[in-house]
């Protein structure tokens, strides 16, 4: 997994005093790590484009495009909506 600058700035307001929020997102890269199709993840590919995501929870998700067959880059994290920015 690699992280883009956008990433980590994102995540660093979206996890900002929320240890809810920072569990959530331990627990789904713990996941992603172990297995990219588990099944809590419900990863999917956004239509049209190169992008996937993987939830968080029922609002929020982590959006990530696949550099290669193993590597995961990780572009932008938050509302569900951020799926139209891509």
């Amino acid at each position: 997994m690699e992280y883009s600058s956008h990433f980590l700035n994102s995540r660093k307001k979206y996890l900002k005093n929320n240890s809810v929020k920072v569990e959530k997102v331990i627990k789904a890269l713990t996941f992603f790590v172990k297995n990219p199709n588990h099944p809590s993840l419900k990863v999917e590919k956004l239509v049209n484009s190169s992008v996937w995501t993987i939830r968080i929870d029922k609002g929020d998700r982590m959006f990530f495009v696949w550099k290669d067959k193993n590597t995961a880059l990780f572009l932008d994290i938050g509302k569900h909506d951020k799926y139209r920015n891509f």
